[in-house]
């Protein structure tokens, strides 16, 4: 075997390590350019259901190179904080995992409020927060919770979500309540009886004490329900 001189062995050296080393570059490029193209897809705006998406991590990345194009999967619901994005490339696919905050503007609890406590405005208060592994929607403006029962015990700066909170009814089943009529412009004010339990906002049957005819109106407050009626010419 025939042996190298120094001199002949350093430039055979010299040679072969950039060669070697070009692999070693071009992979770091494609990693780059994989995570921009992620980084991009985040700036552009995630938003599902009022929501938007923050990157914490990737978990795992795909095995490959190069920009990627990257969608959520079409199931998902609930502000998952943990989910697998979907990254294409050609006729390839990949479900990447990562973990996410889920950004929205929320009514939020001021101090922690017991169960059955009704809602007062000085209770809550509205901010940007994290909702995510949160389930059912939740509320922007906190005039429409005042009045509004918890179900469930809520600490300080915990979202208040449709299942935490319960309205009270206004009106009772066989309540006498006041009957407003409006008939064009025309307002009437008569008296029925409630068929049913409804709370404000809700549609409720009512009997007209005069007439004795059911009709249906909507609980406006406590004892009160409307009717309009848009007359018109025929």
């Amino acid at each position: 075997m025939r042996h190298l001189n120094p001199h002949a062995l350093m430039l055979l050296i010299a040679l072969v390590l950039p060669a070697l080393a070009l692999p070693m570059q071009a992979s770091a490029a494609t990693d780059a350019a994989m995570q921009q193209s992620l980084k991009s897809f985040f700036n552009q705006g995630v938003v599902l259901q009022g929501a938007t998406a923050e990157l914490i991590t990737v978990q795992h990345w795909p095995n490959a190179s190069g920009s990627m194009r990257w969608s959520l999967p079409a199931s998902l619901r609930n502000h998952p904080g943990r989910f697998s994005l979907i990254a294409e490339q050609g006729n390839r696919r990949w479900y990447v995992p990562v973990l996410v905050r889920w950004m929205a503007t929320a009514i939020v609890m001021r101090q922690q409020v017991s169960a059955r406590s009704l809602l007062t405005q000085s209770m809550m208060k509205k901010t940007r927060t994290d909702i995510a592994g949160h389930h059912g929607p939740w509320w922007q403006n906190s005039e429409t919770l005042v009045g509004m029962r918890l179900t469930r015990p809520l600490a300080s700066g915990e979202v208040i979500l449709a299942s935490h909170v319960k309205r009270p009814p206004m009106i009772k089943r066989g309540d006498l309540v006041a009957i407003m009529l409006d008939v064009g412009g025309v307002h009437i004010r008569t008296e029925g009886k409630a068929m049913r339990t409804a709370g404000r906002g809700e549609r409720i049957m009512v009997r007209n004490l005069r007439s004795k005819e059911v009709i249906q109106a909507v609980v406006e407050n406590t004892g009160l329900v409307r009717v309009s009626l848009h007359g018109g010419r025929g």
